[in-house]
């Protein structure tokens, strides 16, 4: 990470405001590490001279989150999850911290938590329909789409004044909210299975994600 930043500050000079890495709290386990750079501003040819660097990282990191100066300021109230990950998780490795001064609304929270759970919850439905159904396609499905209801789960024990930073997420939200999330347990404990058992899993997946729509229509009504 330091000669990437070393790499984007000799590049970019003043105009690099800031360089982090994301997805280091409750997310840690899923082994996916986030880098988030803020320029000045940007245009097409500074996504191409970050790619040009990034290329050589791309094993070790994800997509980069490239966003101008005032980008999350103005996206506190639509991104009100992914900006709270962020304020609260993120490790700043170059500059300013971005979301120091940031404040997210409960309101603004909820409607994003609705939005984002029902959505989520059909674009899973029809991925299932849509795509091969092999253990590849399944597991991606499975293991991408967790990350998205990880969040959420957070976000709903957030609105009950309780705030999980680490691996035992899972584990308070069935307390809480007295609900059994076995699926979602295998996914985060088992990165790998057998297909059978994978199919089995991701039924009953699909069926705890719908039971959190549930819950969160008592909750945010």
């Amino acid at each position: 990470m330091d000669k990437f930043v070393e790499i984007l500050a000799g590049h970019f000079q003043d105009r690099l405001i800031s360089v982090g890495l994301h997805n280091v709290g409750i997310t840690s386990f899923l082994e996916n590490n986030g880098i988030f750079i803020v320029l000045d501003r940007v245009d097409a040819e500074d996504l191409l001279n970050i790619k040009r660097v990034y290329t050589k990282y791309k094993k070790k990191y994800s997509t980069p989150i490239v966003v101008n100066k005032n980008f999350f300021n103005k996206a506190a109230d639509v991104f009100c999850m992914e900006i709270l990950e962020l304020k609260e998780n993120a490790k700043i490795v170059y500059g300013s911290n971005p979301f120091e001064d940031l404040e997210v609304k409960n309101d603004d929270l909820r409607r994003q938590i609705e939005y984002e759970l029902r959505s989520k919850l059909l674009i899973l439905k029809g991925a299932f329909v849509d795509l091969p159904l092999d253990r590849k396609v399944v597991d991606n499905i499975a293991y991408r789409s967790m990350y998205n209801f990880l969040l959420i789960l957070r976000n709903l024990l957030r609105l009950k004044g309780k705030l999980i930073n680490d691996a035992t997420l899972i584990d308070e939200f069935e307390k809480t909210f007295d609900v059994k999330l076995e699926a979602f347990k295998i996914l985060r404990d088992s990165p790998k299975m057998g297909f059978d058992k994978l199919l089995d899993v991701f039924k009953k997946y699909l069926k705890e994600v719908e039971e959190l729509v549930e819950i969160s229509d008592k909750i945010l009504s």
